[in-house]
C-alpha cells in the first residue's frame, strides 16, 4: 500500500509507487473517478451562510474517494465551524491555516497532518478555530502541492468571509457555487457573484431545495447561472446528514454529483 508524507519544501512524496484499487460498494457516479494525480482542485463556496457547502464538499470527495484509484483529499480552511470534520467523521490534528502559518514561518511541518476517512478519503479539517488566520500565499502553496499529489482535491471555501477561504478559491481549477433555492438565497447569491469577476475556469451553480420557503425561483436562478456561463443543477434538501450512510446520500444527490463530475472532467 502506498504511503505518503509531506515536506514543506518539496510537497507530498510517496514512499512507494502504484495506484490503490477503487474500493467503493456504493452507487457509482460518472465523472467522479480519478486514476492518478495531478487532478482538479474544486473549490466549493456557499453563497450564504448555511447554504450547504460543507455537505456538498464532503459528498463530492467521499464519493470520488470510493470509486477512484488515485487518492482524494477533502479540506477546509479552519474557522469557527467544523462541518467537514463532522460529516467525514474524521478530525485532523491541524487545519490548513495551521499548516500555512507554519510554512510561512519556516517552522517544522509534521510529515502527516491529515487523517484517513472511509474509502481512503484523506481529511484535512479539524475542530472549530477562532484565532489562527494562516498565510494566504502558504495556503495556495500547500493546496498546489495537494493538487500535484491527488487525483482530486476538494476544498470547502465557506462563504469567502476569511482571507484563507479567498486564497483557497483563487487557486481552484473548478468552482461549485451553492445557494438555497429561495428568494432570499437567490438575492444573497446574486449580490456575492456580482462582486466576483468571472474567469475562464469551469463553474457550476448548485441550488439546494429549501423546504418551507415557498415556490423556488428556478427561472431567476437559471438566469443567474447563465450570467456566470455556468450550468445549473438542483440538489435536494438532505435534512440531517450525520450518521446517514454515504450510499443513501449519494443516491439522493446523484444528479447533482454527476453534473459536478462532468464539470471536473473539463
Amino acid at each position: 500500500m502506498t504511503s505518503i508524507r509531506y515536506n514543506a519544501r518539496r510537497g507530498w512524496r510517496r514512499s512507494s509507487r502504484g495506484a490503490r484499487p477503487a474500493r467503493s460498494d456504493g452507487l457509482t457516479v460518472s465523472g467522479l473517478s480519478f486514476r492518478g494525480p495531478p487532478g482538479p482542485l474544486l473549490g466549493v463556496v456557499g453563497l450564504s451562510g448555511g447554504a450547504g457547502a460543507s455537505v456538498l464538499a464532503y459528498l463530492i470527495a467521499a464519493t470520488a474517494a470510493g470509486q477512484s484509484r488515485a487518492p482524494v483529499l477533502l479540506a477546509d480552511t479552519g474557522g469557527p465551524t467544523a462541518g467537514v470534520a463532522t460529516y467525514a467523521t474524521a478530525t485532523a490534528p491541524l487545519t490548513l491555516t495551521d499548516i500555512s502559518a507554519r510554512v510561512a514561518a519556516e517552522e517544522r511541518v509534521p510529515p502527516r497532518f491529515w487523517v484517513d476517512g472511509t474509502d481512503g478519503l484523506r481529511v484535512l479539517a479539524g475542530d472549530p478555530q477562532f484565532t489562527v488566520q494562516g498565510d494566504e500565499d502558504a495556503v495556495r502553496r500547500v493546496l498546489g502541492d495537494a493538487r500535484d499529489a491527488h487525483g482530486l482535491t476538494v476544498v470547502d471555501c465557506g462563504t469567502l468571509a476569511r482571507p484563507a477561504e479567498q486564497a483557497a478559491l483563487s487557486i481552484a481549477t473548478h468552482i461549485a457555487w451553492i445557494l438555497p433555492a429561495s428568494v432570499g438565497g437567490l438575492e444573497r447569491g446574486r449580490r456575492v457573484l456580482e462582486r466576483i469577476t468571472r474567469q475562464s475556469r469551469p463553474e457550476i451553480l448548485v441550488a439546494r431545495a429549501q423546504p418551507g420557503s415557498g415556490k423556488p425561483p428556478v427561472g431567476a436562478i437559471a438566469d443567474l447561472a447563465d450570467a456566470r456561463r455556468a450550468p445549473l443543477v438542483l440538489m435536494p434538501c438532505l435534512g440531517e446528514v450525520t450518521g446517514r450512510p454515504l450510499r443513501d446520500l449519494t443516491a439522493d444527490c446523484a444528479v447533482a454529483l454527476q453534473a459536478i463530475g462532468g464539470l471536473l472532467q473539463r
